[in-house]
């Protein structure tokens, strides 16, 4: 089986990750960024970022550097570039936040947005040829791999849009179309960011991963190939939405409208397949991440719906409203949940898996204390739920409060994160196991055949 093979740099893409997740929480709770300045605000930028790319976009690659061998069937291809794709997209993001921190006054150089936008492009591509190789090294793409592939275009496209955008905020890229691109492009950037690699990604992982956790039948048939299409559907319109910004440097509101409906469509269908596996499962006592995950497939729908009526309306504090409760929620949620049952597997492959046959050996779920993590998980769709609310009613103060819980929440789960890594809820048999490193690669790696 694929997934008994450890991705050596999985858990150091966590860690960054909510590392990153951490300082964006508490600059929000220090009132830097919106809704304390505006949506386009260089401060509101620097907390986007550290979102996007810290937190969810590293989240996603050291779980599909995982588990994308286990969707094709496969080995990890060109695995030894994912240390140098991490160290670039770390260096890129700091870069790319010192650049938006001179847009907000403080002396630093504006070159520093286009030049950290490179490093991105440059530790994006290293990631995408890992993920590339991989899908391309199965003779044809099982059901879930290809919301990958297609996450992973999104990826590209999203990725040199970005670095487009900054080189024209820094005045190196000028003409009609880094006008266009200024006044037009951002809302599509975090379309293709937060609505094509994203959450497409995260459909195609959830397929395999949650079927897996609950051992129910992964799905088959009419619905998921609507939810497949219909998210192709929506990037299509997009791309045709972009080009003719390029091309004419207006908007078109038709494509959008397209993109939209194929969106709901697709997110309908995928809703339908995931109620659908909760019911036809066989593990019938619900672990924490899968009651957690719960919580963040509701707010994909209420965040679909939102962002449906906000731009409808026109309301700036419901628009910030749902794609905050998209990010943070739906992926953010589904983010934490899941790595409340990710990293104590990946201790127990680590720590237990090569004794299986030769020795007793516990449980994935013996490594933690689902009965102390609840409450942090509860804390942090309660706080989400609050900012979000304040958002749309503009409450700034409340809003500060909403974030500094859910920082709080995280911080809560990241200690029980540490102490699956260290082995601390361990029962009384297996106390004497060493325990593996917290997030770099083991020195040697033990046989788990």
């Amino acid at each position: 089986m694929q997934m008994a093979c450890i991705s050596r740099w999985t858990l150091a893409f966590f860690g960054s990750a909510l590392g990153a997740l951490v300082l964006a929480l508490a600059l929000l709770a220090l009132g830097i960024g919106y809704p304390l300045g505006s949506l386009a605000a260089p401060a509101t930028l620097i907390v986007v970022h550290l979102v996007a790319i810290g937190w969810l976009s590293l989240l996603m690659l050291g779980a599909l550097l995982q588990f994308l061998p286990v969707l094709v069937g496969k080995p990890l291809r060109l695995a030894g570039l994912a240390p140098w794709a991490l160290v670039l997209l770390l260096v890129g993001l700091v870069l790319l936040l010192g650049g938006f921190a001179g847009l907000e006054g403080l002396s630093l150089p504006l070159e520093l947005l286009p030049l950290g936008g490179l490093m991105l492009v440059c530790g994006f591509a290293l990631a995408a040829v890992i993920l590339f190789s991989t899908l391309f090294s199965a003779g044809s793409l099982p059901f879930p791999a290809g919301f990958v592939a297609v996450a992973l275009g999104s990826l590209v496209i999203t990725v040199l849009l970005g670095e487009s955008l900054a080189s024209a905020l820094a005045g190196l890229l000028g003409g009609d179309a880094a006008i266009a691109l200024i006044n037009h492009g951002v809302g599509l950037h975090a379309g293709f960011g937060l609505g094509g690699w994203l959450t497409l990604a995260a459909m195609g992982v959830s397929y395999r991963l949650v079927s897996m956790f609950l051992i129910a039948p992964e799905r088959k048939g009419v619905v998921p190939h609507i939810a497949f299409w219909g998210g192709f559907a929506a990037l299509a319109a997009l791309c045709l939405a972009l080009g003719v910004v390029l091309v004419i440097g207006l908007p078109s509101g038709l494509a959008l409208v397209a993109a939209g409906l194929a969106a709901l469509v697709s997110l309908g269908a995928y809703a339908s397949d995931v109620v659908a596996l909760y019911r036809s499962r066989r593990r019938r006592e619900l672990e924490l991440h899968t009651q957690a995950a719960i919580a963040a497939f509701a707010a994909l729908g209420a965040g679909a719906l939102m962002l449906t009526g906000a731009l409808w309306s026109g309301s700036e504090g419901a628009l910030a409203g749902a794609v905050y409760l998209l990010a943070l929620g739906w992926l953010g949620g589904l983010g934490l949940a899941m790595l409340y049952k990710i990293v104590p597997f990946l201790t127990w492959l680590e720590c237990f898996a090569p004794d299986m046959g030769r020795l007793p050996t516990p449980r994935v779920q013996d490594l933690v204390h689902e009965a102390r993590a609840r409450v942090w998980f509860w804390a942090y769709f309660i706080a989400t739920a609050l900012t979000v609310l304040a958002l749309m009613l503009d409450l700034e103060l409340v809003f500060r409060a909403g974030a500094a819980l859910q920082l709080v929440a995280v911080l809560g789960l990241i200690r029980h994160f540490y102490r699956a890594r260290r082995l601390s809820d361990i029962s009384a048999p297996w106390r004497n196991q060493s325990p593996p490193r917290l997030f770099l690669p083991a020195s040697r790696q033990r046989s788990l055949s």
